[in-house]
């Protein structure tokens, strides 16, 4: 384990035999407001739709390294908090487990999904996020390359060595280009876990049909679960993953979110399992000249590091948690007051995996503050369990916000070339008058449709609200 500290560069003789110090304590039960309780509330007071991802989960040295780097680069703060989780969770892979109860334990891989406009930093968020993972990887790959050109040395120089060394094999964190296979031929190679980690996940999401007309999908759902996965490969090996942890991270486009329903997914409980990040205020990412602070950088990688050398020893063991009696209470009480009906079956489907995700929520969480407050603790503590369900909240808006979406662009589909026209005419609020004018213009002499079949037209709720008498505002 390395330092962290605020204004001060790291150095190998500085870090030596320390662990996380920082200056960033959390200051709210002495009574004190601090800066970052202040850059909270600030940035809670200027989000209109109220579902900011919630980084006073986080011990506040984490909390500087988002805020600096949302006022520096302006990349979104939902972006950066759940990429930081992802990341997280990516370097814990199975060396750390939750157990609830016998016979139940949870993994901490989470399948994430950063949904925006193009140009608004998605790409760019994530690329800080897991740019510490992507330095061990580079580390490995010099460690492999050395490796081989011995192995390869040995074999020339002495042909009876010649198939008695076993040949190296690259390690990885994260993936990005595969097919099935080599996923699960790589997962081999680093028991401890795998992140698919691709810019576009719709392209991810299309290559299912690719290489597994029927079969992909599931083969997705029982690795989210942590259950065996077994596979024949062309050359008649079989793999077969006993205990595996798969986390998936990418982004999207709006427009394209109807896509990770086709095909069943909507319906056979892979949706479900996505958790959304949706940011409320989406602005275009404007240039400017301000640099982060090189500290920022090196404790965020400090803390990446750390975490993927939590348990590095032995990548078959994982070390298992227990709650805390009372964070234990806590959880099952908030359980067990959730609501239990629901007017659409996939309000059901998104609640009960989301309670799900909440049990990997709060090992991720007590993790980071275990590594930042150099604690040596083995059990979840309340304030984790608190950091999860408050998780759990932001996700679930999003999961319902992104079915809204999924279902208004279904339904828009169905519209006729006539009816989508128009609709894409009106602007977003208008009168009826005003709404009469566009719909019945003039082609070729002859009015698109009359003042009736427009007046019918308004009458759709799934496209339209009346607002006032003679006033309506588009929903799609």
């Amino acid at each position: 384990m390395i330092d962290i500290k605020n204004n001060t560069l790291l150095t190998s003789e500085s870090i030596k035999g320390k662990v996380f110090g920082s200056q960033g304590k959390d200051t709210r039960n002495q009574g004190i407001i601090d800066i970052m309780d202040l850059e909270i509330d600030f940035l809670k007071h200027k989000e209109t739709k109220g579902n900011l991802f919630p980084i006073e989960i986080y011990p506040k040295a984490i909390q500087e390294i988002i805020i600096e780097i949302n006022n520096k680069h302006l990349f979104p703060i939902d972006y950066l908090g759940a990429g930081l989780l992802s990341a997280a969770s990516a370097s814990i892979g199975k060396s750390h487990k939750l157990k609830v109860k016998h016979g139940w334990q949870e993994k901490v891989n989470l399948f994430m999904v950063i949904v925006g406009q193009p140009g608004d930093a998605k790409t760019q968020a994530l690329k800080f996020c897991f740019n510490p993972i992507q330095i061990k990887e580079s580390q490995l790959f010099v460690d492999y390359e050395n490796q081989l050109a011995e192995y390869e040395k040995n074999n020339s120089e002495n042909s009876e060595n010649k198939n008695k060394e076993k040949k190296p094999i690259l390690k990885r964190y994260l993936l990005s280009d595969f097919t099935p296979e080599a996923l699960i031929l790589h997962h081999s190679y680093n028991k401890r876990g795998i992140c698919i980690y691709v810019d576009e996940l719709n392209g991810w999401l299309k290559n299912f049909q690719r290489y597994n007309s029927s079969g992909e999908a599931e083969t997705y759902l029982s690795l989210w679960s942590g259950t065996q996965v077994t596979t024949d490969r062309a050359s008649g090996k079989s793999l077969r993953l006993e205990d595996p942890c798969l986390s998936v991270i990418g982004s999207t486009q709006i427009s394209v979110l109807k896509d990770f329903g086709k095909d069943g997914r909507a319906t056979n409980g892979f949706m479900d399992r996505l958790l959304f990040v949706y940011p409320n205020n989406e602005k275009v990412l404007r240039w400017n000249i301000q640099q982060v602070n090189k500290v920022i950088f090196n404790n965020y990688t400090t803390l990446i590091h750390n975490l993927i050398d939590l348990g590095d020893e032995d990548p078959n063991l994982s070390t298992v948690f227990t709650m805390e009696t009372e964070a234990k209470e806590y959880l099952f009480q908030w359980q067990n007051n959730r609501p239990d009906k629901f007017f659409f079956d996939y309000e059901r489907s998104i609640e009960i995996k989301l309670q799900q995700y909440v049990l990997r929520f709060a090992l991720i969480l007590q993790l980071i503050h275990s590594t930042v407050e150099n604690e040596s603790k083995n059990k979840v503590g309340i304030s984790s369990i608190k950091g999860a369900i408050q998780l759990f909240d932001y996700f679930y808006h999003n999961a319902i916000q992104v079915r809204g979406e999924i279902l208004k662009k279904n339904y828009f589909e169905t519209l006729t070339e006539l009816q989508k026209n128009i609709l894409n005419e009106l602007p977003k609020t208008f009168t009826t008058a005003e709404g009469i004018k566009i719909a019945c213009k003039l082609i070729e002499g002859k009015s698109r449709v009359s003042d009736r079949q427009f007046k019918t037209y308004l009458k759709d709720p799934k496209l339209f609200k009346r607002l006032a008498h003679g006033s309506y505002e588009k929903i799609v």
